[in-house]
């Protein structure tokens, strides 16, 4: 069925986007005349249209643990209260948690997630339920002696809109047996890899110690680096050094920035994201799980990652919020022929100057955040209408 978002902003202008089977077919100036409503319009007056955020890193279905274990270290935290929390879970709770995350974020502009967890089949479910796209990662500990299962995922659940990822969770939690058996997985499933890199200084040094090298270059040792080439996707990677840097952008992996949860367990601030953008590698940026950034707005997220690149270089011209609003969105478009993935924002509020209109993505990522979300489209389909 085709949809017509009529006298919408996009780019500081009023526009008309034509959506059809899940794809846009044609954005066009607004039509300043008086039309009689065709079926399937939808006006968008005094709202600006944005592509579908993407949250890079997070674990949904710990929307459960929300508040658990606050204002503890890393370490502490994990081993204290996350992972026994864990312990307890069922596929019915893992389903909710994840319908939960699923609604919140689509309530706050974000049309696919990239995800790391375990009881995959329950997430699969909650994630077509809720009309989302996403990436589930198997999460790996050990040996990796779970890897197999991905294989069993992706032929019963996988689809155009959910496929899959095999998680080692850290160079810390699994063994360079593990480590080789992901990757190799990898290679032979042709999925990507997921996993937790350089977030702690802790997590360097005692990889310093144990391996008599930094973590990047641990895995470069291991030949995951040149194995695995593009298809890492790797969450946090705050404590690098420069040797590492290179490594990232020689390979061009994607890294994910979790501000505000790297803020919230004192894990760092000084993400290396010019250097990296630099090196070569794809930076975007995530959430982490509820339980350590609390929310999974990733408007919030983008005014975080633009102000601690500010504050901490000491140049407010770092970071504009148009590249922070395309790191978010991961380089998607407007434009016809692109998926239909998008989200309103009604900038005209209390919040936000009346030309907001003319500085549509500053006022996004500075002035709103997720409640101001009126509505959001997963390939063509309305999936959430502020009520």
């Amino acid at each position: 069925m085709k949809t017509i978002l009529r006298n919408t902003i996009l780019n500081n202008k009023a526009v008309d986007i034509t959506i059809d089977n899940g794809l846009i077919t044609n954005v066009e100036d607004a039509k300043v005349h008086a039309l009689p409503p065709e079926e399937g319009t939808i006006d968008c007056s005094g709202l600006a249209v944005f592509p579908g955020l993407c949250n890079m890193h997070s674990h949904a279905p710990m929307t459960l643990f929300r508040g658990l274990g606050d204002d503890q270290p890393l370490d502490i935290w994990l081993n204290k209260y996350i992972w026994p929390a864990e312990q307890k879970l069922t596929d019915e709770l893992v389903y909710e948690g994840t319908l939960r995350a699923c609604q919140e974020m689509l309530a706050s502009g974000t049309t696919g997630f990239n995800d790391m967890y375990f009881r995959l089949p329950s997430m699969a479910q909650a994630v077509k339920d809720s009309g989302m796209r996403a990436m589930l990662g198997l999460n790996i500990f050990g040996d990796g002696d779970e890897v197999g299962a991905v294989d069993e995922l992706l032929h019963k659940y996988a689809s155009q809109t959910i496929g899959f990822t095999i998680a080692p969770h850290s160079i810390y939690t699994v063994s360079e047996k593990g480590l080789r058996r992901c990757a190799d997985a990898c290679i032979d499933m042709h999925v990507p890899m997921h996993i937790h890199m350089s977030e702690t200084q802790k997590e360097v040094d005692d990889c310093l110690r144990e391996h008599g090298c930094r973590p990047w270059e641990y895995l470069d040792r291991l030949g995951i680096l040149d194995k695995m080439g593009t298809n890492i996707i790797a969450a946090h990677t705050l404590h690098l050094s420069d040797n590492e840097i290179k490594l990232i952008g020689d390979h061009h992996i994607t890294c994910v920035h979790c501000p505000n949860s790297n803020l919230k367990l004192g894990s760092g601030y000084r993400f290396p994201m010019l250097e990296l953008l630099d090196a070569g590698a794809r930076v975007t940026l995530g959430t982490d799980g509820s339980a350590s950034s609390n929310n999974l707005d990733m408007i919030e997220v983008m005014k975080t990652a633009a102000l601690l690149q500010k504050g901490w270089r000491g140049d407010p011209t770092v970071a504009p919020a148009e590249q922070i609003l395309n790191l978010a969105t991961i380089g998607h478009t407007i434009a016809p022929g692109q998926p239909a993935c998008l989200f309103l924002v009604k900038l005209n509020t209390v919040t936000t100057s009346i030309e907001s209109t003319s500085q549509a993505a500053s006022n996004l990522i500075y002035a709103t955040h997720g409640e101001n979300v009126v509505l959001t489209l997963v390939d063509g389909k309305v999936v959430y209408k502020k009520s």
